[in-house]
């Protein structure tokens, strides 16, 4: 017996799947020899259903990241065919196939354990039931171990570099977690992801996809011949109902089945709340109540109001009341009555975004207007106001490049003082009447009156009814925003920036003490003084201005200050300012992962964005070769494989070439094809297959038109929580909407 255990304890030192002897003597000596060939037989299958895992995540990835595994690589008379297209095509095939028939096996394997696994607890107690399922997770869990840690490798080696994100160097930056509640790796690492992932998934409704082909039609009906019109539907259809087969043949998401899982349950718990950071892009994930105690405090401020009644038919009657009397008057035609007219309208929504820069999560409130009754109206308005705003102040600065540009051209620096100042919660400060009075008196009070349909009180009126008194919800209670502009109304941003615009004229009254420079954009102002000036008696008067706004400032600190996202550095060789790229603390260098289930052209136009703006905002040489480096770096963390990024700082390269030498005196060739704009929901390579040969079909019979595809994201983190976040409307469940 002693020998026995010997070798029994060798075998399971050997082979670390072996159950210890002394429960296999047990079961032996207490069922017989067919139980224990039974419990032997689940071990075997519980191996081989995780390896088929395995084989399945394995071979899932390598579908994603374009990777040609050993095993299909097929030998070819002829070497050259390996580069075609059909070569590719075929691996491909083979891979996805490959991938069903592990699919079924898992299947399988699970079926014959499942009811293997029923027989034993028939026969054995519940506690050793108890024991052998410990057992089997722990087999599995080491096959599982030394699985990944080889496919891994194999991985490394085809991919010529790591594949995917690599959210272990990242996860304390993406994810904070300051609820009660503990993560699972897989919840966790699907979290890192961030807030914009797109998850591939079978497609079964195409209720938003044959919209998007209908809508599109409708771009060219005008343009193009009623019999050609017909055609094309027809060749379009025939292409969507091809589209719509693959689709719902898809079986292999981009992202494990133990991460769509976790989403599911993140997705079902009811006490906490997973929300975008205000800054960062990251997730924050709190606890509900605290959620809630947090905005609540917000809305015990002066600029809000609870109220009992929804005041949502109210308000929506008297504005369409006040549209069909304009109509009625012939200031506005059916077509604009029609846009700006709102039927079935909800309550603009209130959440929280947590600033995690800040002590204790403060949440940024955001009032998202999209579905309200004065939505449409408050977008008609910001077009009109800011097509019609007059000239620019010269402290206006569009974006960071033309920052730089400015700063570039001071030419001494050596008696200067960087300091930058910071309006404090814009939004919610701005006096809405005065903010309108000041832009009807930008568009009324000069010679020639603007194209505007409207006389000076029809669009006071219209303003009003687009801003002021606005109800909202937070969960289920009703709330007013008394005064100040909501963040997330498209009249915000215009309306507080005419506020700030109107109230740094009153720079021009100081006759001393007032920067050289002085740049804004929006509440941001990077001002350069000299040594000798009082930089806080400047604060102080400046924040006289207006009893709601108050101004922080920054001062430079080792010859350098941060605006906007670019640093500015004080080069005392040359008495001049070098630029180069400013990152926040916020920072988690997360971008548009690799595997998002989004279009190709996407991730490498953001390859090119970022190539473009070092190239654009770093002054030296060097700054630049240490952005570009950070940028691969940055780049390859996201999952993208080294020949995309190869190609897009090409591409980005030569952008910025034709860019530096736009000044130059080339005449552009006109434009004689008409552009027209298409959109389609992009649920994986296949949208991209359609989109081509939609396009290709409509030039066919539309020679002079130019289509230009945009593909819409679906089935996003943001589409998941966010409604949660938000809260159910009942006042959509009251309508009946379908």
């Amino acid at each position: 017996m002693f020998f026995v255990a010997v070798l029994y304890s060798l075998f399971s030192y050997l082979h670390f799947t072996a159950l210890q002897p002394q429960f296999i003597s047990t079961t032996r000596s207490k069922y017989g020899e067919v139980t224990h060939r039974t419990i032997r037989k689940a071990e075997k299958l519980s191996i081989k259903l995780q390896k088929c895992k395995c084989d399945l995540e394995f071979i899932r990835l390598c579908t994603i990241y374009k990777l040609t595994p050993s095993f299909v690589k097929i030998s070819l008379w002829k070497k050259r065919l390996k580069t075609s297209n059909e070569y590719k095509s075929l691996q491909q095939f083979c891979l996805q196939q490959e991938y069903k028939n592990r699919y079924k096996d898992c299947l399988k394997h699970e079926k014959e354990l499942r009811t293997l696994l029923d027989n034993l607890k028939l026969i054995m107690s519940s506690h050793e039931t108890d024991q052998l399922q410990k057992y089997l997770h722990e087999i599995s869990k080491k096959i599982k171990e030394k699985t990944v840690t080889t496919h891994y490798k194999k991985l490394r080696i085809l991919n010529k570099g790591p594949v995917g994100q690599d959210y272990q160097s990242l996860k304390t930056k993406l994810v904070h977690n300051i609820s009660s509640y503990v993560l699972t790796p897989a919840e966790e690492r699907i979290l890192c992801r961030g807030w914009e992932f797109c998850i591939e998934n079978k497609v079964n409704n195409f209720i938003d996809f044959k919209t998007d082909i209908e809508e599109n039609m409708k771009k060219i009906e005008h343009s193009c011949h009623h019999n050609a019109l017909s055609i094309i539907c027809r060749k379009i259809s025939n292409a969507s109902d091809t589209f719509m087969k693959l689709a719902k043949k898809k079986n292999i998401r981009n992202i494990s089945d133990e991460e769509f899982n976790a989403i599911k349950s993140l997705k079902g718990n009811t006490n906490i709340i997973i929300c975008r950071a205000d800054k960062g892009n990251c997730i924050v994930v709190l606890d509900k109540q605290d959620y809630i105690n947090k905005a609540e405090e917000i809305l015990k401020l002066k600029q809000f109001r609870h109220t009992e009644k929804s005041l949502l038919n109210e308000k929506e009657k008297s504005m369409n009341t006040y549209i069909s009397k304009l109509m009625k008057e012939k200031v506005i035609d059916k077509q604009l009555y029609w846009r700006i007219h709102s039927t079935s309208s909800s309550l603009a929504t209130m959440y929280g975004q947590p600033k995690v820069h800040k002590l204790n999560y403060p949440l940024r409130p955001i009032i998202s207007s999209i579905g309200s009754y004065n939505h449409e109206l408050s977008k008609y308005l910001a077009e009109i106001i800011k097509s019609n705003r007059t000239s620019s102040p010269p402290s206006y600065i569009r974006d960071s490049f033309e920052f730089v540009k400015k700063i570039m051209k001071i030419n001494d620096s050596k008696d200067q003082v960087m300091i930058s100042f910071d309006v404090d919660s814009l939004y919610t400060n701005v006096p809405v009447n005065g903010a309108i009075n000041i832009t009807l008196n930008m568009l009324y009070k000069r010679s020639s009156p603007p194209p505007i349909p409207f006389n000076r009180s029809q669009l006071k009126q219209l303003l009003e009814l687009a801003v002021c008194n606005t109800p909202f919800r937070f969960l289920q209670k009703t709330y007013i925003q008394c005064d100040g502009v909501a963040m997330g109304s498209p009249l915000g941003p215009i309306l507080a920036d005419i506020f700030i615009t109107n109230l740094e004229t009153k720079l021009n009254k100081f006759s001393t003490n007032k920067p050289s420079l002085w740049i804004r954009y929006v509440d941001d102002i990077f001002c350069l003084f000299t040594k000798k000036q009082d930089i806080d008696d400047f604060l102080e008067r400046i924040n006289k201005w207006h009893k709601n706004i108050r101004f922080t400032k920054e001062e430079e600190i080792d010859e350098k200050l941060a605006f906007l996202d670019v640093l500015v550095i004080r080069d005392h060789t040359t008495n001049k300012y070098v630029t180069t790229v400013y990152r926040k603390p916020t920072n988690t260098n997360l971008y548009l992962l690799y595997d998002s289930n989004q279009c190709r052209k996407y991730k490498l136009g953001l390859i090119r964005t970022l190539v473009i703006r070092i190239l654009l905002i770093c002054s030296t040489t060097t700054h630049k070769d240490n952005e570009l480096t950070l940028m691969k770096h940055t780049l390859k963390t996201n999952g993208y494989p080294d020949h995309l990024i190869k190609r897009g700082i090409r591409e980005g390269e030569v952008i910025v070439n034709k860019i530096n030498n736009k000044n130059n005196n080339q005449q552009q060739k006109p434009q004689t094809k008409q552009k027209i704009y298409f959109t389609l929901t992009y649920y994986g390579s296949e949208s991209t297959i359609l989109a081509r040969r939609k396009k290709n079909i409509i030039q066919k019979f539309m020679p002079l038109t130019n289509i230009n595809i945009a593909f819409k994201k679906t089935f996003t983190l943001k589409n998941i929580f966010l409604p949660i976040q938000k809260g159910e409307d009942k006042t959509k469940k009251d309508k009946k909407l379908v």
